[in-house]
C-alpha cells in the first residue's frame, strides 16, 4: 500500500499493476452510478424522517436557529466535514428547512463551514500521516480507491474522488494523506459547492413530501 511522502511521484500514486484502474471509463461510470443511488437513498431517508418526526424537527430547528443562528450551522458543518463528526452537514440543512430559514443564508453559511472544515481536514491529515495508527486507518479507508489519486492526472483524480461514496471528510483526509497537490484539492472543494446545493434541494423536496 502507498505511504505518504512530500516527494511522492506520479508513479507512487498510480494504480498497482493487475488491479482495476479507477480512472478507466468503466470504473468512472460505476462511481457515478453509486453516487446517484446514494442520492436516492438520502432522499428516501429524509422523507421517512420528516414523515415520522415533522413536529419535533420544527421545534428543534427553531430552537437551534434561535440559539445558535447561521454561525452555529457553519460551525457544526465545519466540525462534521473537518473531523468526521457523526452529525453530517445535511443535518443542519434539515434544521434550517424545518425552521423556514433563508435558503441563501443557509447555503452560504453551510458552504463556508464545509469548505473550512474540509481544508482543516486536509491539513491535519498531512500532519497526522506520520503516526502509524492514523496512517493504517486511512490506508483501510482508501484501499477501494487505489489509483484515483494519480499525480499525473491530479485534477481528473479530484473529480473522480468527489464522486466516490466516501464522506467528504474522508475524501479530504485522503487528499492530505497522499499529498494531492493543493490546486487539485481546491478543485475538490469547489465541486463540493454544487453538491451541497443539490443536497439542500433534496432536503427541501423531502420536507415537502415530494
Amino acid at each position: 500500500m502507498l505511504t505518504p511522502s512530500d516527494s511522492a511521484t506520479s508513479e507512487d500514486l498510480a494504480a498497482t499493476p493487475g488491479e482495476p484502474d479507477p480512472l478507466a471509463p468503466r470504473w468512472r461510470w460505476l462511481g457515478i452510478v453509486r453516487w446517484v443511488l446514494g442520492l436516492g437513498v438520502f432522499l428516501a431517508l429524509v422523507v421517512l424522517v420528516v414523515r415520522a418526526l415533522r413536529p419535533q424537527l420544527e421545534a428543534v430547528g427553531h430552537a437551534f436557529v434561535d440559539r445558535f443562528g447561521f454561525a452555529g450551522m457553519a460551525l457544526g458543518t465545519a466540525i462534521a466535514d473537518g473531523f468526521h463528526f457523526p452529525l453530517p452537514g445535511q443535518f443542519y440543512m434539515l434544521l434550517a428547512v424545518a425552521a423556514h430559514s433563508s435558503a441563501l443564508a443557509t447555503l452560504g453559511w453551510i458552504s463556508a463551514g464545509s469548505l473550512c472544515g474540509g481544508g482543516c481536514g486536509y491539513l491535519v491529515a498531512r500532519r497526522l500521516a506520520r503516526f502509524p495508527r492514523f496512517a493504517r486507518w486511512l490506508e483501510r479507508v482508501g484501499r477501494p480507491l487505489r489509483g484515483q489519486l494519480d499525480g499525473r492526472k491530479a485534477y481528473r483524480s479530484a473529480v473522480i474522488l468527489s464522486l466516490s461514496p466516501l464522506a467528504f471528510s474522508a475524501q479530504c483526509y485522503l487528499c492530505g494523506f497522499y499529498r494531492l497537490a493543493p490546486r487539485a484539492f481546491l478543485l475538490l472543494l469547489l465541486i463540493r459547492i454544487p453538491k451541497l446545493l443539490l443536497f439542500y434541494q433534496l432536503v427541501r423536496l423531502g420536507w415537502g413530501g415530494l
